[in-house]
């Protein structure tokens, strides 16, 4: 082999060795399907949903929600983390929306129960404030006993325009792998009845031993008042890779709604997550 291309192939193969692989999200990224396909969520209006991606946003719109959820990491033939769980908010008959989401870890580097407990309400014309607090108890290399606060802010400006702004386990439990603190914004143009536009960034102060950024933009549209689609792209330093996703719905006149969700890495097509919610609601 000439020796050009014998140190071109020795080169290539030593980047190669030193990429580091992409590593799982866990337990402080979790998120159902309609955030997984938006690569975001801070600003827009959510019920359920809202819980792990802005407490304020849980209450922005009337209704009771019974939701199933399901999260799978996936790196190639290997699961990476896996996460089941359930969650009631109720909006709907209270002016103090409250809520309550239990996740079961069943695999990852941490495993075992995080339960949260969300409060939220108006303390304006269409400016609302959330506050979530979370529980932990799992087991990896090391244990976890501890809880934590999430908070938010969500202000409906205007029929077609929502902000949203959130911080994340603003009390420091010591464990950056499970409850790093961090915070975010996002925004949204449309609404969720027709079709909206998205825009996000979220930074995590901990996980890298600085603070890393992640930026993300999304559509949804609404067919027939009935399916819902959506996409979308983000940069992710937190894990180190960027993400195209997408996702679909179903919304009966009974009640009963569908929704998945799904992301792949645009670095590593070995790098996906699929997300699953299955949900009974009462709108207003």
């Amino acid at each position: 082999m000439p020796r050009a291309l014998c140190g071109f192939v020795l080169l290539a193969a030593g980047a190669a060795s030193a990429a580091e692989p992409t590593p799982p999200g866990g337990i402080p990224d979790l998120v159902g399907p309609r955030a997984l396909a938006l690569s975001g969520g801070i600003g827009i209006a959510a019920s359920n949903e809202g819980i792990f991606v802005n407490p304020a946003a849980a209450g922005a719109r009337k209704r009771y929600s019974v939701e199933a959820m399901m999260l799978v990491d996936r790196r190639g033939a290997d699961t990476a983390g896996q996460f089941f769980g359930g969650s009631v908010v109720d909006s709907q008959t209270q002016p103090v929306a409250a809520g309550v989401s239990y996740v079961r870890a069943q695999r990852g580097a941490y495993t075992g129960s995080v339960w949260d407990l969300v409060l939220a309400g108006p303390v304006a014309q269409d400016l609302h404030l959330g506050v979530s607090g979370k529980y932990l108890a799992v087991k990896g290399p090391v244990n976890v006993e501890a809880a934590t606060v999430d908070a938010g802010l969500f202000w409906q400006v205007a029929e077609l325009l929502s902000i949203g702004a959130a911080g994340y386990n603003l009390v420091s439990i010591a464990n950056e792998a499970v409850a790093p603190m961090g915070a975010g914004a996002g925004i949204g143009v449309g609404n969720d009845r027709s079709f909206q536009v998205t825009a996000d960034w979220r930074a995590d102060f901990d996980r890298a031993g600085k603070t890393t950024n992640r930026y993300g933009a999304g559509l949804e549209i609404l067919l027939g008042n009935l399916v819902p689609l959506r996409a979308g792209w983000s940069k992710d330093e937190t894990l180190g890779t960027r993400w195209w996703s997408i996702g679909a719905g179903l919304v009966t006149q009974t009640g009963v709604a569908i929704d998945l969700g799904y992301r792949q890495s645009l670095d590593d097509t070995s790098v996906r997550t699929v997300a699953a919610t299955l949900k009974v609601f009462l709108p207003q």
